[in-house]
């Protein structure tokens, strides 16, 4: 399921929860993992996967059902992944 996300929606989710810094080092390791011959979408997808995993947020249900721990994922991952592809012109 491919769900639209707003400019204006996604860029104030992002402002709410991440810093400049942090947008840009997922842009640049994405960005690196392509120049170095991964494929688009692997690079998109684990340079996110790699940076949710490192934050930890407190609010994905890591120890709840399995479909409570992919929606709380899920709202990290989509719009990061937006994000990147709008900032790397996918």
């Amino acid at each position: 399921m491919n769900i639209e996300i707003s400019d204006e929606r996604l860029k104030t989710f992002l402002r709410r929860r991440f810093s400049a810094e942090d947008l840009a080092w997922i842009v640049n390791d994405v960005k690196e993992m392509i120049d170095e011959g991964e494929s688009v979408d692997t690079a998109v997808y684990d340079g996110v996967r790699e940076f949710i995993k490192s934050k930890k947020f407190p609010d994905i249900d890591e120890f709840g059902p399995e479909q409570s721990y992919w929606d709380s994922y899920l709202m990290y991952e989509r719009p990061l992944v937006s994000y990147v592809k709008s900032k790397l012109n996918l």
